[in-house]
């Protein structure tokens, strides 16, 4: 005949599990949370992967320049699962997720903001493309005609609808880095797109003047040869300028060469002849 439990061994029974939970399940749920993280890690890791694979199919910023994507648009490329989640929340990470690629000195770097609202399943939300590049350049004080997206409702219909807002507000005036935001809302589902525009100066200063320069010797010692340039710059800013001549004291044809240069560091030299009489 076996031998029933006493009430003081249950109870011991009891208190050892009890001890044995609480010593098991912080571990446990450290494991887990470890086990998590990893796989986060590994998520973010597979982003930026992407973003790598997007640049070297589209573009690559130059150094000093950001181009900025939402998750969408690499979803649109077909270069990340459309149901990528959070290994963390087993939530998907939102559409509208801001992924940027970073040229820092010629060391390119990848950063992933998980901040964002879209949650939505990507088969719900219309489609959006941008038209032209992600990462457009415009000369300072010249023209600049957005392409727009095309978007797509979920049966491929055309949607024109569509809010654009910049950031800062674009001034074609000045130099620097905008950030275009599309979006497109059908059946309250909203998507997002965004397009970098850099406004730079690549171009160098005008020079002119009226034609070849002819002084005496006695002209040419305290003659301004900057007296009669007109010098302009896309930039409208002022332009340094410097002449070189070898001009000596005896009469003959001679160079002066005027070189001048933009803050932006571009640079144009141009030629004139001068002739010194006696």
């Amino acid at each position: 005949m076996k031998k029933a439990f006493t009430l003081a061994e249950l109870i011991g029974v009891i208190v050892l599990l009890g001890a044995l939970i609480l010593i098991i399940a912080p571990l446990t749920n450290s494991s887990m949370k470890g086990a998590e993280d990893a796989l986060y890690e590994k998520q973010i890791e597979s982003l930026k992967l992407s973003l790598q694979l997007w640049m070297s199919e589209n573009q690559r910023p130059n150094a000093g320049e950001v181009i900025t994507l939402s998750l969408s648009q690499l979803k649109e490329a077909g270069l990340v699962e459309i149901d990528i989640k959070n290994p963390k929340t087993e939530e998907l990470f939102p559409n509208d997720m801001i992924l940027k690629i970073i040229n820092n000195d010629n060391i390119i770097n990848y950063e992933i903001n998980e901040t964002g609202n879209n949650k939505n399943d990507y088969l719900l939300i219309p489609s959006i493309s941008v038209n032209g590049s992600a990462l457009t350049y415009v000369e300072i004080n010249g023209t600049y005609n957005d392409l727009g997206v095309t978007a797509k409702d979920q049966n491929n219909n055309l949607i024109t609808d569509v809010s654009v807002t910049t950031t800062p507000n674009f001034d074609i005036s000045k130099k620097g880095t905008y950030l275009t935001t599309y979006s497109v809302t059908n059946n309250d589902y909203t998507n997002i797109a965004y397009r970098t525009i850099v406004v730079r100066d690549t171009r160098g200063p005008n020079i002119s003047f009226p034609g070849p320069l002819t002084l005496t010797l006695s002209e040419v010692n305290n003659y301004d040869f900057k007296s009669d340039i007109t010098v302009t710059d896309n930039s409208g800013e002022e332009v340094y300028v410097t002449v070189t001549d070898n001009i000596n004291v005896i009469a003959g044809n001679y160079t002066v060469e005027y070189k001048a240069t933009d803050s932006s560091g571009n640079t144009n030299t141009k030629l004139r002849q001068v002739i010194v009489t006696e």
